[in-house]
């Protein structure tokens, strides 16, 4: 593999790619179950100790290698750095220690798919190659896990499963060192590059073409993707970010002109739906009925009203964080009062002002209170500018794919 090619045909090279990958794909819907029984038998960090030992076996095998092949005294030292490198990352993972078994999976599926593409690549370009695909694997886990249920779609397992693959082809390449492998990208790889690239691209930009109203737009014409709106998790979603001098930040998914209309045609309503189910029904309910595909601005209101009221109930009971809580409770409460004001001052949630007052008083504040409701909305960029970028990206890299071919049949 290093030295030489595989002695397997090509095809079988990218069955047994395939079968790494289908085996990752298919422990998704039962990841949960599992979970649930290593936590509850052993502990989490069972996932870390794992992913560590998985690393340091692969490391060791590295340096068996190296010593077999006798290559220099840096190659050893860049190779423990890589490992270095892996350790640091699993570390990092250490708070979903769960999440750390992907670093050894795609470091795993990127030294197969290196193994495949070793059959006609023979330039540096092949650890590029080696790392888009790998991150193209990991874009596909994601969506298959968004469409799962009790999975949820995660823009940063993406960045992991990317960036093991990465780790896995600079172990390859600064310390292996494969002999097979030398020369600069020529014109073939670099359009096999672009290709790639622009497929990856391609793959990613449905991600964040997939917002709640185009999710409500397309389980209306195709019913049997109904199931979609039940998902308490989206892809994507744009919004605005607010920065009320009175409060601090939070985000939502509606401009204030939007809140201000929202607020006269549906506050009442909205109001009716936080007494039944807040504390009513049940919080599961309500995100149950009004996902935010569904009714994102009954969904914006209720999670804001639980936050508040949780932190509220929270603070009731004396301990050292009483008053960080109370100032959570009093920060949310703004937020529903300013920016929905008919829904919770028609509910039976409203706080009378010596109540607000009482609160505000026993609220603690240590810096700027930012809301954590919606957090995961992009706010920097419209979805108008995202999309206008990778379509733009796409097609330059389709052009460059397409001429580097054809500047390389040339020659």
């Amino acid at each position: 593999m290093l030295d030489t090619a595989p002695k397997e045909p090509e095809w079988l090279s990218w069955c047994y790619v395939a079968i790494g990958v289908l085996v990752i794909y298919s422990t998704i819907p039962v990841a949960r179950a599992l979970r649930k029984l290593i936590a509850d038998q052993v502990g989490l960090d069972l996932f870390l100790y794992v992913t560590v030992s998985l690393v340091l076996i692969a490391g060791i095998m590295a340096v068996v290698n190296l010593r077999r092949r006798k290559l220099p005294a840096n190659a050893y030292l860049f190779l423990f750095i890589i490992i270095g490198a892996f350790m640091v990352y699993i570390y990092q993972l250490r708070d979903i220690p769960e999440e750390a078994i992907h670093v050894a999976e795609y470091g795993a599926i990127g030294i197969l798919v290196y193994r495949a593409l070793v059959h006609r690549t023979r330039d540096f370009s092949i650890f590029v190659m080696a790392t888009l695909i790998v991150g193209t694997i990991g874009v596909l886990d994601e969506y298959i896990q968004w469409i799962v249920p009790s999975r949820v779609f995660d823009l940063r397992d993406i960045r992991t499963n990317f960036i093991a693959g990465a780790l896995g082809q600079l172990a390859i390449v600064t310390g292996l060192r494969p002999r097979l492998i030398a020369g600069w990208p020529n014109s073939r790889s670099w359009s096999r590059l672009c290709y790639t690239l622009a497929v990856g691209l391609m793959l990613l930009v449905l991600g964040f073409l997939n917002t709640p109203q185009r999710i409500l737009w397309y389980t209306s014409e195709i019913p049997a993707l109904s199931f979609l709106l039940d998902n308490k998790n989206m892809m994507v979603e744009y919004g605005y970010q607010y920065e009320d001098e009175n409060i601090g930040f939070f985000r939502s998914r509606f401009s204030a002109d939007e809140l201000d209309k929202l607020n006269v045609q549906r506050g009442a309503e909205v109001a009716g739906f936080l007494d039944e189910y807040i504390r009513g029904k049940g919080y599961r309910k309500f995100l149950s009925r009004f996902t935010v595909p569904r009714d994102a601005y009954a969904h914006e209101a209720g999670v804001h009203l639980f936050r508040r009221n949780r932190y509220f109930d929270r603070a009731q009971k004396l301990s050292a964080n009483q008053g960080l809580q109370f100032n959570v409770a009093y920060r949310e409460n703004q937020i529903l009062s300013r920016y929905f004001p008919e829904a919770i001052n028609k509910s039976a949630h409203q706080w009378s002002e010596e109540l607000t007052r009482e609160v505000e008083n026993q609220a603690r504040e240590t810096k700027t209170y930012v809301s954590p409701v919606s957090a995961g909305i992009i706010t920097r960029f419209s979805e108008k500018q995202v999309n206008s970028f990778f379509t733009i990206a796409v097609f330059v890299l389709l052009f460059l794919g397409f001429f580097m071919g054809r500047t390389g049949k040339l020659r």
